[in-house]
């Protein structure tokens, strides 16, 4: 009875083994594959020794020089060359500093992977001797070790991640006060000669004066000028100067007026007492007589 049961069973316990080893199999081939669960656990590291922050340039303002009115900060971010474990990945922050407000100003805080440019109107900002800083934050991250579970059947990695942070600065002038014209000569306004020579001085250092002649065309001028061949009667002469900053002088007038002397011809005059010649010429008669011996 016990025989006829067994034999009546024995397709079940085959069809069980069989289950059974097509698991065991597969259990195998996926433990092969991927024969643990992964994990990472990072904690904050300070940045490896030799690791390079992200490299900062600015274009303008530029360092010692004068400035316009309409000043500009303009600068690009970029991260340095790959260097192993001392190597950022990523900027994930960007921000200035300037010397008439300490509080850091926000640029950008999308994640940078290789560059960028970037322009920032620095228009509103008082004139003077200023200085800026700009600060670009750089990241990377590393593997410094690994630990297996068995009871979770887990690896677990953990990563090391660290900060450097970049900066650039310049030191400037932001000229936002124009030059000022001032006439030195003629000191009178009555010229008596068809040649003037104008002397003038602008009260800083200019990159262009110009000079016009009774509205006519603009020439370049020094500090000091002839201006010749005049004719008589009413003249004007205006300057035009520009600082090194780019800003424009308010243009200045001078009126004078040019009265040439009066000249008369010189002839020869003949006597019967003897040889009398008489010399005219800018209104003065002179007489020279020989006397009889």
């Amino acid at each position: 009875m016990n025989a006829v049961k067994l034999k009546a069973l024995e397709p079940t316990i085959f069809l069980i083994l069989l289950l059974s080893t097509a698991a065991g199999a597969f259990f195998v081939k996926s433990t092969q594959a991927n024969p643990y669960f992964h994990n990472a656990e990072y904690t904050e590291v300070s940045p490896p020794a030799g690791t390079q922050p992200p490299i900062i340039t600015i274009h303008t303002p530029q360092n010692g020089l004068c400035n316009p009115k309409n000043l500009t900060l303009t600068f690009d971010v970029a991260t340095p060359e790959p260097n192993g474990n001392k190597s950022i990945s990523a900027v994930t922050r960007v921000y200035y500093k300037g010397s008439w407000d300490q509080k850091e100003i926000e640029v950008t805080q999308k994640n940078i992977a290789d560059s960028a440019s970037f322009s920032i109107d620095l228009s509103d900002v008082r004139g003077g001797n200023l200085s800026i800083t700009v600060f670009a934050v750089g990241v990377g991250a590393y593997k410094t070790g690994e630990k297996f579970y068995p009871e979770k059947f887990t690896m677990i990695e953990y990563i090391g991640r660290f900060e450097v942070t970049g900066a650039s600065r310049v030191n400037f002038i932001k000229d936002v006060v124009s030059p000022r014209i001032t006439f030195l000569s003629p000191p009178n306004r009555t010229c008596f000669s068809s040649d003037v020579e104008l002397d003038f001085a602008v009260s800083e250092a200019t990159s262009d004066v110009l000079c016009s002649l009774d509205g006519k065309q603009n020439h370049t001028a020094t500090d000091s000028l002839t201006l010749m061949g005049l004719e008589e009667g009413l003249h004007n002469v205006t300057l035009y100067a520009v600082d090194l900053a780019g800003n424009a002088a308010e243009p200045k007038t001078l009126f004078f007026n040019v009265d040439l002397p009066v000249t008369f011809p010189v002839a020869p005059v003949e006597a019967a007492s003897g040889t009398s010649v008489a010399i005219v010429g800018a209104g003065l008669l002179v007489h020279m007589k020989k006397r009889k011996r």
